[in-house]
């Protein structure tokens, strides 16, 4: 949220652009330079930069740190195993599909919260015009002007002095969740009350689970040791509270434990993802089950993000609907106040 990343939808088909081209044998470069051709927009810009990079004799991976703050870090990550071990058409496939299924999850969040969105402007925009109106009508002479809201608002400046007290509260709100997010020991102690909060916990513990279950699928299916492939997984959730946890894993990897054993060192693994990765383990199928468990805990942070977002529009509407009853008691308070006068 409120990030300079590229879309889903732009990352899904850039990938499948970069594999499709290196899988018919095309130089990275070119198929760059096609992708800045079609110009207009920030990816076809990056894409320019990145092959003068790749001209200049820098590798993928350097090339496309440059643009980190495009590229999330499991698209930069993967982009240098497969750099390393050769895989790198492979791995494009995979990341098309995994933002492919981001975007799908996307598009259904985005259905959901445009009615709570749209309820919250309709009744700042009621309550404007409301402020509006009630300064261009008549009274009475000697008698107070109309203020129902009792905040000294009438007319239209009182409108717009509405209008900008509730952007102002927005852009706050807006700066101090940036300024949250760019600040580590904010992010780590925000990240850790969230994962303890009802619904809004289960929703970053899935999506941690999800990214972590793709990162893992994709290293382990490369020469990558198990040990890298792990940390590496868990710097790709983005989320502290569950890097922080899941430190003793490491721990017992570097003791030589098996990776189900390893994992159980964790309290964030439910005993089904243990169980799933304890049988995969045993028939070699890690990297299958781990791309599987991901698509399973993303679409269940998609629904518990619903959910979230349900009762966040179920709060919008309780609030509009309590805040418009408090404008008519008070309009009916002052208006038994003028025929008591």
């Amino acid at each position: 949220m409120f990030s300079s990343q590229l879309s889903a939808t732009a990352l899904e088909n850039f990938c499948r652009t970069l594999s499709r081209g290196l899988h018919a044998g095309l130089d990275p470069i070119r198929i760059l330079r096609m992708e800045e051709k079609r110009g207009g927009s920030t990816l076809s810009k990056a894409s320019g930069n990145i092959a003068d990079s790749l001209s200049n004799g820098d590798s993928l991976k350097e090339s496309f740190d440059q643009h980190s703050h495009l590229f999330p870090l499991l698209m930069l990550s993967m982009i240098q195993v497969g750099e390393e071990t050769g895989s790198l058409p492979e791995i494009l496939n995979e990341l098309s599909r995994h933002y492919g299924e981001q975007a799908m999850l996307q598009r259904k969040l985005k259905s959901q919260i445009t009615m709570p969105i749209f309820q919250f402007g309709m009744a700042i925009a009621v309550i404007a015009i409301l402020i509006l109106v009630l300064g261009f009508l008549p009274k009475a002479p000697g008698q107070p002007d109309y203020d129902p809201l009792g905040w000294g608002l009438q007319g239209a400046t009182g409108s717009i002095v509405f209008l900008g007290i509730i952007s102002s509260i927005i852009i706050g709100g807006i700066l101090l969740w940036k300024i949250v997010l760019n600040n580590g020991a904010f992010k780590a102690k925000i990240s850790a009350i969230f994962v303890n909060l009802p619904m809004v916990g289960a929703y970053l513990r899935e999506s941690a689970l999800g990214k972590f279950s793709i990162g893992l699928g994709l290293t382990l299916d490369s020469p990558m040791s198990v040990k890298k492939a792990l940390r590496l997984s868990m710097e790709i959730t983005s989320n502290d509270a569950f890097i922080q946890a899941c430190q003793p894993v490491l721990a017992s990897v570097k003791k030589g434990q098996p990776i189900v054993q390893a994992l159980s060192q964790c309290s964030i693994f439910p005993e089904e993802y243990l169980a799933q990765i304890e049988v995969a383990e045993e028939a070699g199928s890690i990297p299958e089950t781990c791309k599987r468990l991901a698509l399973q805990h993303s679409e269940e942070a998609g629904r518990q993000l619903s959910l979230i977002f349900y009762l966040m529009g179920g709060a919008v509407w309780l609030c509009t609907a309590g805040f418009i009853i408090f404008i008519i008691a008070r309009m009916y308070g002052s208006y038994i106040n003028t025929l008591g006068g």
